[in-house]
């Protein structure tokens, strides 16, 4: 596990690069917001909520842009990026940060099993990314290239008792990350995501009181964006200068966020995979792994050359 820490001379990258983010009137959106701006980019954010949007764009003036927008429907997130476009010319740098946590244990045996239970979690925090993935990759593809950011959580790689939907939903971002990075990185296109622990947001108040009095480590939405930030200033023209701690190239990684610190941990998974997963066993999925990846082979088996 590195430590990866922001290096505040790479902020002078970002400015007048475009960014779209999901998410951004309230928490760690907002702060995100905040922090692209500081840094002289230009931001189109979305939100459902309208007021804050609205206190925030007021305060950070016209290179700062605000779209309602639910996540969940592929038309807001369509219109969302043309605008972004349409206003700035381009697409730099694409945040999926949208998300939601039910609190509700739908497996829990006081549920009435007739009643089908909400999967909003699933619709805005996997659905929703997966639209904002899709959209912006084919806008980063327009310019060349660029970095996108898939905000997950430490649900999205260890277990917590009743949030069972929420868990499944942020596993998933993990999985759109894995499942794109090596198609994109070719394309010269970016794709990290984002792992926090507990962050001062509203969707922690039901255990807030219990963390502090154990002294767990916490985050302020500004930590989680400030990993954002990082992830969306590494390996720009820099002249090979590089956060530190960060893993070259800087592209299908995971930042895990605890204490306002940023970690990274997949290259450590990965590496360590013989041991978990077994020597042999790590062999052989090396080679299907590599077939998989070969030019020619495709799932589609009216595409497959081999």
């Amino acid at each position: 596990m590195a430590l990866v820490e922001l290096d505040p001379s790479l902020l002078a990258t970002l400015k007048d690069k475009v960014v779209v983010l999901t998410g951004g009137a309230t928490g760690i959106g907002r702060s995100a917001v905040e922090q692209f701006h500081a840094s002289g980019a230009k931001v189109v954010f979305g939100d459902v909520s309208d007021k804050p949007a609205q206190e925030l764009i007021s305060k950070l003036g016209p290179s700062v842009r605000y779209m309602h927008c639910d996540t969940t429907r592929y038309a807001d997130q369509l219109a969302l990026f043309a605008t972004a476009e349409k206003l700035f010319g381009r697409v730099d740098i694409v945040v999926a940060n949208a998300g939601v946590a039910q609190h509700k244990d739908i497996f829990a045996p006081d549920q009435d099993i007739n009643e089908e239970p909400s999967l909003r979690e699933i619709d805005v925090n996997l659905k929703g990314v997966l639209f904002t993935a899709r959209i912006g990759q084919h806008y980063l593809r327009k310019v060349g290239g660029g970095d996108m950011i898939l905000v997950s959580s430490i649900a999205g790689f260890k277990e917590t008792g009743g949030l069972t939907p929420y868990m499944a939903s942020k596993h998933g971002v993990i999985g759109i990350l894995r499942g794109l990075r090596l198609t994109a990185l070719p394309e010269n296109i970016r794709i990290n995501a984002i792992c926090p622990w507990m962050t001062k947001t509203r969707l922690v108040e039901g255990i807030e009181d219990g963390w502090y009095k154990l002294g767990l480590p916490t985050n302020e939405p500004a930590d989680v964006a400030r990993a954002i930030v990082t992830c969306a200033t590494a390996n720009r023209e820099t002249g090979g200068k590089t956060h530190r701690g960060a893993v070259l190239p800087f592209a299908g990684n995971i930042l895990y966020v605890a204490g306002g610190k940023a970690y990274e941990i997949e290259a450590k998974l990965q590496e360590l995979e013989p041991v978990w997963l077994g020597k042999e066993n790590s062999e052989v999925l090396a080679k299907g792994q590599a077939y998989l990846a070969s030019e020619g082979t495709s799932w589609d088996a009216s595409k497959s050359k081999l």
